[in-house]
């Protein structure tokens, strides 16, 4: 059996984000996430202006086939926005979770790929207005310009992924609230032995700094906004190896209730069936 593949992303930026900006930069990864590994066949903007354009045809009635594509791709873009929305409420709750897991595989303990977000220890407010603090466009834009650009991140997503299943795991630590703002999308779990076959990619948001409280006594600057985000690298990282998803004494994992299957495009005489819906509107 293979060895886990340990893969560090590392960006200390997590000075300059405030609870929003970490909630919109995590909803926007999943999005990229769940593109690039082929999970839905197009960007998820496309994706959404597809299935909106089908709802709002004026067709009375299509085929069976695009009726029934209609159906895969409007299921998993459903639950793909619970997980994003539900999360989005968890990073900007009372606490931050400790960690995010997107895992892809037919079953958590059968995962083929498993993506850890590591989230900073506490964020500025919402309503902070330090110099100290990013735009939110600023930092998404320079963090996905790092991800699309690394050499590394690319060759592991070379390797297609096929269509499969995506679960969502939040990771909260004693010290913190012991359980979730949305009850009715996550469910604590007592966990999952991840295969040692399965590739591991960290992508951690967590600062240097130890002594944070919001706001003006966060130490950073503006101009250290872009040093930290030109060091975006990917490396090999021993000791954060997952090798399960434990809930203990001192760690809860929740699950989210929302699974999002993936899907290929579908094909009819050369071209893909959701130019139809296009049409009939």
């Amino acid at each position: 059996m293979l060895q886990t593949e340990k893969i560090n992303i590392d960006s200390d930026i997590g000075d300059q984000l405030t609870s929003i900006s970490l909630g919109h930069i995590v909803a926007e990864l999943i999005k990229f996430i769940a593109y690039q590994r082929l999970q839905i066949p197009y960007t998820y903007q496309w994706l959404k202006q597809l299935v909106t354009k089908k709802k709002e045809a004026k067709v009375v009635k299509d085929s069976y086939q695009s009726e029934r594509y209609f159906h895969v791709a409007s299921s998993a873009l459903d639950n793909l926005d619970y997980v994003i929305k539900s999360i989005i409420k968890e990073v900007g709750g009372v606490s931050l979770p400790d960690e995010i897991c997107i895992a892809f595989g037919a079953t958590p303990i059968s995962c083929k790929e498993i993506y850890r977000i590591l989230l900073p220890s506490v964020c500025h407010k919402p309503q902070c207005h330090s110099n100290n603090i990013a735009t939110d466009q600023k930092i998404q834009k320079n963090v996905f310009r790092n991800l699309v650009t690394s050499e590394q991140l690319s060759k592991i997503f070379y390797e297609p992924l096929p269509p499969t299943k995506m679960y969502i795991f939040l990771k909260i630590l004693s010290q913190k609230q012991q359980d979730v703002i949305c009850h009715d999308s996550f469910v604590i779990v007592n966990g999952y032995k991840i295969p040692k076959s399965c590739k591991v990619v960290i992508i951690n948001f967590r600062t240097s700094n130890t002594n944070m409280t919001c706001c003006n006594e966060f130490e950073v600057f503006s101009d250290q906004i872009s040093n930290s985000l030109s060091q975006v690298s990917i490396e090999g990282e021993d000791s954060d190896a997952l090798d399960e998803i434990e809930t203990t004494e001192n760690v809860k994992w929740f699950q989210s209730m929302y699974v999002m299957k993936g899907f290929k495009d579908c094909i009819v005489n050369g071209s893909s069936i959701t130019n139809s819906w296009f049409q009939s509107s």
